[in-house]
């Protein structure tokens, strides 16, 4: 017995107990999909990364010793004027004392409740640097804005240099695996409060708290926009390609009943919903319902020609079954490819719709067939101005074969050269680009300060007290200057600057005391005297061990591309060893520091795996096609869309990003598909004894139809996903769909030209 007769023995069992096969469906379906309730909410960045990434345990340890490095951040800009007026002031004075009650807060930090050092005669008191807005006059302001500016430890920190902007920082020692909704609703019931009352008045949230809120209102706002849209344009989609109400709901019910699954597991499997993952559904649903398009249209035509509706669907299960079954593998296997990268979000979400494009060929072969047979189908299917012109263009090509494939391969040969032009790098300052409140307050904060988040460094003493050590402390300073004259470096705060302020106004406020001074001894009571004067919640325990052997350096740093940080990053640790001993450190770390360092390494994971993927794709489909001439022939139509696509992509830009090499591990499993269908259609003629135009013919004419109309709803699904807010994803969505297209393309005009000359003939 022959593979076709045991697929027509399979179909035949299929529908002789399609009911079984329904409820059978239905129950298993239930049962998998019961796991979504089990899918965890985004944990912010964390969620980007492994445990074990040496990057990320470098933030894990500082947390343990300093606390937890997340900041919540009020961003203040008056409409007009500087932060230096009452109203202004007393906004930031009452925001800063609402602030303590922010779930979740340790410290509170800006410009009304700063430190500032006084001394009379012996006496040192701190307290803030304003005591009392409502008695401001124009003088105390004008005296507090040229104070301010000297201030190091307000400037850059609590305030821009340009006095326009102010910061309220809230740091927040978060419980783990607690999310950021609680302290991030509060703050912007706060700014909804405060802009109210202070109407003349911009309120801003930003800060690495608000970073990794937008990881899940992102991924929430995507799925309750996207999925409602892109599920009744489908609807809209399939049954104006179909024309039958009956095979829509199929259809329908097949890439429902395969995404609900897929989404299930990847709750039983403990995944997070992070934006990622929330474009799965999507990808999973163009997928399947590509299966359901070349199914239905193939039975719905031999329906048309006369045959009976049984008999139709399993012709169509003979017909396309093998090629159903590859696509559906390479599919899997192509964007199982992300899982040699090193982000966790993105292998869920390739694990997610390979399992999703397991189940798609399942129920595409099973459940379809059963529903197909069940359900009263009358065939409105007409393709006949689609075929003339199929078959107008199958006759063009063999007319003009060897003008098509010169044509192409001279703009693939052009496209090819402006390749070198590109280059890999990434940007993770873009992931919320495409949230309106997001970028409203970075464009503020990043031309005032640089951006809104912090970066660390602990320099440890390996003794207690050690920090009291006038040659630590000058160590400290001098890392610190150095830092400071570093491009990606906005600014810095170290104890050291707490100690030089303290001796300066011990010493009659004298610049020349603005130094660190000799005396261990003295500098233990420097610190003493500032534990005891300062107010709870705003002592050094931030920026220090409670022995006293280590200390923290507060970095804020600018938005830099990945290569830009890494070399960054390179420098200071060559500095380190050249200027630091006897003193160690494990150099800077924080969120600026690991997610760049992630994207260069992960860059090498998924070259690896795309190398992995296209050929292991290549090696299927060859061996599935039993002819290595197929199978050299394949790779042609599977090689130009990405060439052409990034040829495209550098009238853009010219960065590669993680995006794009994502784009790609996914599109690679899908655009190979049109090219199985096709080269197993002409297989099948040639078996025939049909001429080469004959075979050409017959391909147009029983899969040149769903190829197109496949394509059209891959594409769909793709530029749906550009309405992603999560930047990444509409960069995915974007590449795939220009990807999508010129493979069509290419398998309707090149795939054709290439059969005719160097195919096997009749």
């Amino acid at each position: 017995m022959n593979f076709e007769n045991r697929i027509e023995n399979f179909a035949i069992t299929i529908l002789n107990h399609r009911i079984k096969v329904v409820f059978s469906a239905i129950i298993l379906i239930i049962l998998i999909s019961s796991g979504i309730r089990f899918l965890e909410t985004p944990s912010g960045y964390r969620g980007f990364v492994q445990d074990d990434f040496k990057y990320y345990q470098d933030i894990l340890e500082l947390e343990e010793k300093y606390g937890n490095i997340d900041v919540l951040t009020y961003v203040i800009k008056p409409n007009k004027g500087d932060i230096f007026q009452k109203d202004v002031l007393k906004l930031i004075d009452e925001l800063t004392e609402a602030s303590w009650q922010t779930p979740y807060s340790s410290r509170v930090s800006s410009i009304t409740n700063h430190q500032f050092t006084e001394v009379d005669g012996d006496d040192i008191s701190i307290d803030n640097f304003i005591i009392n807005v409502d008695e401001l006059t124009k003088e105390n302001l004008s005296n507090l804005r040229e104070l301010a500016k000297k201030e190091d430890s307000i400037v850059n920190f609590v305030m821009s240099e340009s006095t326009n902007v102010g910061l309220i920082n809230i740091n927040l020692e978060m419980p783990e695996d607690i999310a950021f909704k609680k302290p991030i609703d509060f703050a912007w019931n706060q700014k909804m409060i405060f802009e109210k009352k202070y109407p003349d008045i911009f309120v801003g949230v930003a800060g690495s708290a608000q970073f990794s809120h937008n990881f899940q209102s992102v991924a929430e706002a995507d799925a309750s926009k996207m999925y409602p849209g892109f599920l009744l344009l489908i609807i809209i989609l399939t049954y104006l390609l179909l024309r039958s109400v009956m095979s829509s709901l199929i259809a329908l019910l097949v890439i429902i009943f395969s995404i609900l699954p897929s989404l299930g597991s990847a709750g039983w499997l403990g995944f997070e919903a992070q934006p990622p993952l929330i474009a799965a559904p999507i990808i999973i649903l163009t997928i399947s319902l590509a299966h359901a398009i070349h199914m239905l249209s193939i039975a719905l035509t031999n329906m048309n020609e006369g045959m009976s509706k049984n008999d139709a669907i399993i012709d169509s299960l003979k017909i396309n079954f093998t090629p159903i079954f590859l696509t559906s593998f390479t599919t899997g296997v192509g964007i199982a490819g992300l899982n040699f990268g090193d982000i966790p979000a993105y292998s869920e979400m390739a694990n997610t719709v390979a399992v999703g494009a397991a189940f798609g060929f399942i129920l595409s072969v099973t459940l379809l067939p059963a529903l197909f047979s069940l359900l009263p189908i009358k065939s409105n299917y007409k393709e006949s101005t689609m075929l003339f012109f199929l078959k107008k263009l199958a006759s063009l090509i063999y007319k003009f074969k060897e003008r098509f494939v010169i044509i192409i391969s001279l703009i693939c040969i052009y496209v090819f050269s402006l390749l070198p032009n590109l280059y890999f790098d990434d940007y993770f300052g873009s992931y919320f680009d495409r949230v309106p409140e997001w970028v409203e307050v970075k464009d503020i904060v990043d031309p005032e300060f640089g951006s809104s988040f912090f970066t660390f460094a602990d320099i440890e003493t390996n003794e207690p007290n050690g920090i009291t050590n006038p040659e630590y402390l000058n160590k400290l300073d001098e890392f610190e200057n150095w830092l400071v004259q570093q491009e990606s470096v906005a600014d810095v705060s170290t104890v050291s600057d707490v100690v030089k302020n303290l001796h300066k106004n011990m010493n009659g406020g004298l610049e020349e005391y603005y130094k660190i001074p000799d005396n261990k001894a003295l500098i233990a009571q420097y610190f003493l005297m500032y534990e005891f004067s300062v107010p709870y919640g705003m002592d050094l325990k931030n920026q220090m061990t409670a022995d006293k052997s280590s200390s923290r350096m507060l970095i804020r740093t600018n938005y830099s591309t990945a290569i830009e940080t890494v070399a960054f990053n390179k420098e200071v640790n060559l500095w380190i060893e050249n200027n630091l001993k006897p003193f160690k450190t494990k150099g800077v770390a924080g969120i600026p520091i690991m997610m760049p360092h992630l994207f260069t390494e992960n860059t090498n994971g998924l070259l690896l795996g795309l190398l992995f993927s296209f050929s292991f794709i290549i090696l299927v489909v060859g061996l599935s096609l039993r002819s290595l001439r197929y199978g050299i022939i394949s790779v042609i139509p599977n090689v130009v869309p990405f060439i052409l696509g990034f040829g495209i992509l550098t009238l853009f830009t010219d960065m590669v990003t993680a995006s794009h090499q994502v784009a790609v591990l996914i599109s690679i499993g899908l655009v190979v598909d049109a090219t199985i269908h096709f080269l197993s259609k002409y297989q099948k003629a040639i078996s025939m004894k049909l001429e080469a135009d004959e075979a050409i013919q017959y391909c147009f004419k029983y899969v040149g139809y769903p190829i197109i109309i496949a394509s059209i709803c891959l594409f769909s699904g793709f530029i749906f996903l550009t309405q992603s807010l999560f930047f990444n994803n509409f960069v995915i969505g974007g590449m795939c769909a220009i990807i999508i297209i010129i493979a069509l393309l290419v398998d309707l005009l090149l795939l054709p030209a290439l059969l005719l000359i160097f195919g096997k003939k009749a």
